[in-house]
């Protein structure tokens, strides 16, 4: 079974919340709205709001027609909902003004028709726009989640270094959530109010008389352009600043239930609730402004809407004593423009939340166009052949090594003069290593904390780049090859793999969607966790909690395992796959993992600090200070005054007993 995405990320395990983290201080609860949090580069300039539009067009083209349907449903319906107040007030007065003269009143039959059919029209519209906009506004939101996953893939998991779990989350959620706006409360009621009053206007004016639809004019131009404008600059600041202060106080809570353990064992539970209330704080005096503003401005609309009408009136009260001007026509023309409220209301609400809608997009933008420094490549890594099951029945080979038995063997690993540092830092975590894994092999990667072992196993997995030199696996520089085809062939297990939220099964078929259950307990079998899984009570079926919180550390780093055993790599890379074993369930389990990795020949890549095991090795290289201190076979590095022999010693094992 083969599956392009990589078994576990060392990345994706969030770290606990240590003591002295848990407080903070007032001035910390202040966010800069200009923070980033690592997502992108320092110098990344902020987008215009003219590039913003524009992306968000770009990304949601597929959904621009259905845009388009429910704008023109919106104008129908609010010309629709006009109508019928226009009728209305023209029939009641027509009627009134008839009885009072003694003439034919209009027929209440064909206004009551009229009526009924504009409000069943007027409903059939609402619920169309209704239903458009918000499928247009929750498949832009799809579209956009989707794009923000897109461009976290190539630089994962080396954003996690420079970014907080909790920001980024807020980031694809709650901001993508806030876009919604810009969607299904911004375009059509926008676009609406330019359309309905125009014509409402042209109609009064043909109707009545271009005195009186110019006396609502500029009451109307003022409420729907420029009050909605009116505090513009400082609600968008407060909006970008509300957005960076939400996200700071999502990653606090989120940093808080990660590391409630910590929190709670190190009596510091007081200190987080005073940190998250003044980061509440900080959220409300950010928003405060924004708030402010759009109280105003719905104050300044209301009055506006009002004074339309009053001024209607006036204008045209001369005329209806002139008798220019039919009483009945001119009720009709102030309840028109009294029914453009719903309309400046439609204005009004997307003023208020467009500048949230804006401030969210563009820290998602953020996310979407930040740096990426590993670039893809364009050469598929060609897929070894997967072993026949003769090939996996056969024999071991003597003394535990791996035996090629006459079948392809996995891809070499080398590299060549790597120097690597990593970023913002001037230390140099490899200095100039040169090295080889051979295909079919196991080769142990050995030294003290910090000498560089997980840095070059994860330079193989290209998580990063080398500052200077080339990592090569089946003879094709990283550089030039896919992700996808790379992943496919190479797979890490981490010593802190994550688990999801799901059953031991489903967590399995991550590595293998389509592996059967009988593919499933075999290797778990191999990885010595079938037993344990057996005696729970819903077997592969149990749910692991978050973060496989019900099971031992053990047993997590055994269900890895045998994840990375489902995919059925070329390359296995172990990150100290033992670490959490005591020494006999340790013996079983390697035991298990060399057998699968003989008879198929896998090049596997250990690294490790325990040296235990180290003769059942087929190369190892010893690592100090980022360099390639000794390397070779290990009964005879053992049997040398070395390094290997120091590390067993410091150890306190014998290097007798080793080899």
């Amino acid at each position: 079974m083969r599956n392009p995405a990589s078994t576990a990320s060392p990345a994706s395990t969030a770290s606990p919340v240590s003591p002295a983290s848990t407080t903070v201080s007032p001035a910390s609860a202040t966010v800069s709205p200009a923070s980033t949090d690592g997502v992108v580069g320092p110098d990344s300039p902020a987008p215009t709001r003219r590039e913003l539009i524009s992306w968000l067009l770009r990304v949601t083209r597929p959904v621009l027609p259905p845009l388009a349907a429910s704008t023109l449903c919106r104008i129908a319906d609010l010309l629709a909902g006009v109508g019928l107040f226009a009728l209305g007030a023209y029939a009641a007065v027509a009627t009134a003004s008839a009885l009072a003269s003694g003439t034919p009143a209009p027929s209440l039959r064909q206004v009551v028709v009229t009526m009924v059919g504009l409000s069943l029209a007027k409903a059939l519209l609402r619920y169309g726009e209704q239903f458009l906009g918000h499928f247009v506004a929750f498949k832009a939101l799809e579209l956009l989640r989707a794009e923000i996953f897109q461009a976290l893939i190539p630089r994962a998991p080396k954003v996690m270094a420079t970014s907080r779990s909790g920001d980024l989350l807020a980031r694809a959620t709650k901001d993508v959530d806030r876009i919604e706006v810009f969607f299904a409360h911004t375009f059509a009621p926008m676009v609406s109010a330019v359309v309905v009053p125009s014509v409402v206007l042209v109609a009064v004016g043909l109707g009545t008389s271009w005195t009186v639809a110019g006396a609502a004019l500029p009451f109307l131009l003022l409420a729907l352009l420029v009050a909605p404008l009116a505090g513009w600059g400082a609600a968008l600041g407060s909006s970008r600043a509300t957005a960076a202060a939400r996200a700071e106080l999502t990653s606090h809570v989120t940093d808080t239930i990660q590391g409630m353990s910590e929190v709670v064992g190190y009596g510091r539970t007081a200190e987080r609730l005073a940190a998250t209330a003044q980061l509440d704080d900080a959220v409300a005096a950010a928003f405060r402004p924004a708030s402010l503003a759009a109280s105003l401005r719905r104050g300044a609309i209301a009055l506006l809407v009002l004074a339309g009408p009053v001024a209607m009136l006036a204008a045209g009260a001369p005329a209806v004593t002139a008798g220019t001007v039919s009483l009945a026509p001119l009720a009709a023309a102030v309840a028109a423009v009294v029914r453009l409220t719903e309309c400046v209301r439609g204005v009004e609400e997307f003023a208020s939340y467009l500048n949230n809608s804006f401030a969210s997009a563009e820290r998602v933008y953020a996310v979407v166009h930040g740096p990426v420094e590993v670039v893809d490549g364009r050469t598929e890594l060609p897929a070894r052949a997967a072993p026949s099951v003769q090939d996996r029945d056969g024999g071991l080979a003597e003394g535990g090594r791996l035996a090629e038995g006459g079948r392809q063997a996995g891809p070499e690993l080398s590299w060549e003069e790597v120097t690597y540092s990593y970023p913002g830092t001037s230390a140099q975590a490899l200095r100039g290593v040169s090295l080889r894994a051979q295909g079919g092999r196991w080769t142990s990667l050995v030294g003290v904390s910090g000498s560089g072992k997980t840095t070059l196993a994860q330079l193989a997995l290209r998580f990063d780049d080398p500052s200077s030199g080339t990592v090569r696996v089946g003879g094709y520089d990283l550089r030039g090859l896919t992700a996808d085809s790379l992943r496919r062939e190479v797979h890490l297990v981490s010593q802190r793999a994550h688990l999801f939220r799901a059953s031991i099964a489903q967590n399995l078929r991550l590595a293998a969607p389509q592996a059967t259950d009988e593919e499933l307990e075999a290797a778990c079998r191999t990885a010595g966790i079938h037993d344990d899984v057996m005696a729970m009570e819903q077997g592969y079926q149990t749910t692991v909690g978050e973060r496989g919180a019900s099971l031992s550390g053990g047993q997590r780093q055994r269900l890895a395992l045998a994840r990375g055993l489902l995919a059925e790599p070329s390359v296995l890379v172990l990150d100290e796959f033992t670490s959490h074993l005591d020494p006999a369930l340790e013996a079983r389990v390697r035991e298990g993992v060399q057998q699968w990795a003989r008879q198929r020949a896998v090049t596997v890549l250990e690294i490790t600090h325990r040296l235990r095991w180290i003769e059942r090795a087929d190369h190892v290289v010893v690592l100090d200070a980022g360099a390639v201190v000794q390397e070779g076979e290990p009964a005879g590095l053992l049997a040398v005054d070395g390094p290997l022999r120091r590390l067993a010693a410091r150890e306190g094992l014998e290097a007798e007993a080793l080899v």
